[in-house]
This record gives structure tokens, sequence and C-alpha cells, in this order.
């Protein structure tokens, strides 16, 4: 008799609400902050109601202007902070708001993250091969002369070489563009399924950004991985990835397929944030958003729509209520009233 448990595990998925194919899906994920002291505390929803699924192999590029919450988003995704509110399914499986410590390290080697500051998130007092020997130990994945074979696979791998030449040396030792090498090493070392890259290459050298990007696409295919790339540069998003969400205020404001989103954009952000790209005749340096104000700040949103206030379509109706997110083809969802039913 066959094994019945795969599909008795699919069928509660799909009666939990999960989609069967994703690696990760989020559900109206809300991460919520209290700022300031009594009585003067605020509430601050840095991530609000969010839906987002990553495909196994998918790059998902989230994309949104600095403020707009993709980076609280990541770390909530990675457990580095915990829900306020929502569900999260990985491989299936949802996942616990609150995790034991046991829980938490065996939802890290599945979820790993690689942070936008290479000279900040490497500590300056050890080597490269104990910065990367620990996720081995710590996940008991390498022992005694195995470890130093592992990290020099890693380094080799991430185009460190010769990797030997790599081991011993400091953070400070290194280029901008190796500590982020390093780093990138350092998320590979527990084999994970899903990587979260946080600006990966926004602090680094215009020559070798595309160097990072590119070995990170070579790492998604070598060892099947998904990625959800964040940035704020809509070329770098159609360059690095299948999909793109793109996100203002907390909010989701359009999902679809790279170059459906950035051949044709539909929310009036997204063309605002095209706009804006890098130009080869500018010196591809990103333009400033003239005239079209600030991103609000997340403690104090504007009634209705939070980009009405920007938006040159705005109408009454964008002042009073927030748009739902909807379909506007199977493979493209928008937030906007210039789509479909009004809120």
């Amino acid at each position: 008799m066959s094994d019945v448990r795969p599909a008795l595990a699919e069928a509660q998925r799909v009666a939990s609400g999960g989609d069967v194919r994703a690696l990760l899906e989020v559900r109206g994920l809300v991460k919520r902050f209290r700022i300031g002291r009594f009585p003067r505390t605020r509430v601050l929803v840095a991530v609000n109601h969010v839906d987002l699924h990553v495909g196994a192999r998918e790059v998902v590029a989230l994309v949104g202007e600095s403020g707009s919450g993709k980076s609280t988003l990541a770390r909530v995704v990675a457990r580095l902070e915990t829900p306020s509110a929502g569900r999260t399914w990985l491989e299936g499986q949802e996942v616990p708001a609150r995790l034991s410590r046991g829980e938490l390290l065996a939802y890290r080697r599945r979820v790993q993250m690689i942070f936008q500051d290479p000279f900040a998130s490497l500590n300056p007092v050890h080597t490269v091969g104990y910065i990367l020997s620990r996720p081995l130990v710590v996940h008991g994945l390498a022992t005694g002369k195995g470890v130093r074979a592992r990290v020099e696979e890693l380094l080799e791998a991430c185009g460190l070489t010769p990797a030997r030449s790599f081991f011993d040396r400091y953070p400070h030792e290194l280029s901008g563009g190796q500590r982020q090498r390093v780093g990138i090493a350092r998320a590979l070392a527990v084999r994970p399924r899903l990587i979260l890259a946080d600006e990966p290459t926004s602090m680094l050298d215009v020559s070798v950004r595309l160097d990072v990007m590119n070995l990170l696409l070579d790492l998604k295919e070598q060892e099947g991985l998904s990625l959800i790339f964040i940035t704020h540069d809509l070329a770098a998003a159609r360059y690095m990835s299948d999909r793109i969400a793109v996100m203002y205020a907390g909010h989701l404001v359009e999902v679809g397929p790279a170059d459906e989103v950035i051949g044709e954009p539909l929310h009036p952000y997204t063309r605002l944030l095209k706009r804006a790209a890098p130009k080869p005749e500018a010196g591809l340096q990103p333009e400033r958003l003239e005239g079209a104000g600030d991103v609000p700040e997340l403690g104090a949103l504007p009634p209705g729509c939070p980009f009405h206030p920007r938006c040159p379509f705005a109408r009454p109706e964008c002042r009073q209520a927030l748009p739902p997110m909807q379909s506007v083809t199977p493979s493209r969802q928008v937030r906007c009233v210039l789509y479909g039913a009004r809120p």
C-alpha cells in the first residue's frame, strides 16, 4: 500500500488555506510597533495585511522607496521580528507566530537572510573562517576537519578564490563586494530553501553590483533556491526576478510578472517608480521624484489610499477607503480604484 501521508498533508494544507504550489505563503501579515512613551504612545503599522507567495525556485522582487515596509516584511518572514497578526506557511506547513528556540533553529535552516550593509553584518573581531563555521557547528552540519572543508567550499562557490587565502582574514581586510560575498556564503551554509536578500547591492560600487546579482542568480539555479530580492530599483528588480511585488506605506499595491509590471505598470505609484528609474543617459543615477511628495509616515497615514496625496489620478473615493487588491488578469493584481470594482 502506498504511503498516504503526502496526500493527507496536501489535503490539510488546502483545508487550512495554504497555497499548495507555494514554497512560502503569507496571508494578512501585519507588523505593528509601538513608539514613544505613555501617554504619547503611537502605533506604527510597518506591514499592513500583506498577502504574498513565493514559488519553488522563483525570484520575487519586493520594490518600493525607503520607508515602505520592505525590510520589515523580510525581517518578519525571517522571524527576526515576531508578526503581530497573519498566517505563514513554509513548504505546506503553517508556521506559528511564536516559535520555541528549537523550532526557530529548524526554521532558520530553511529561511536565511542577506543583509544590506556588508560592513555592519559581519562581526569585525572574527575571521571569515569563524564566521562561516558557526552556522555549520550550531546546526550540526559539519564536525572536525569537515568544517574547514565546507567553509572553503562555500567560499569557492561565492567567488572568493583561492578559498584558503580568505579563511583567516578579517572583514576589515576585504572590499565591500567581498564582504557581501561572505554574507551570501553564510546564508548558504545551512542549505536553505528560501533566501531573503535585503538590498544586497545598494551599498556596493556600481562596478560590482552586477557581479553580485549574477552570483545570486547562479546560486539560485545551482542550489534550487527561492529568493525574495528587496530593492528600490525597478531595473534591478526586472533583471533579477520572475515576479515583482510593489510595496507602498506597508501595503502591497501591485503584483505581477516582472516584464509585465515594468512594461505596463498599472498602479500610479509603479508608474512613478518607473519614471524615476536610472537611465543610461543620466549616468545611471536615479532621478528624484520631483513634485511627487514623500512616503507618508507609517505612524500617521492619511485616510483611504495612502498614495492619494501624491497621485495625479486621485478621486474623492480614494480619500475615503483603502481600495482592495483586485485581480486584473490571472497573474496580475493591483490595489487601485482605476481598475475593476470600486471599494
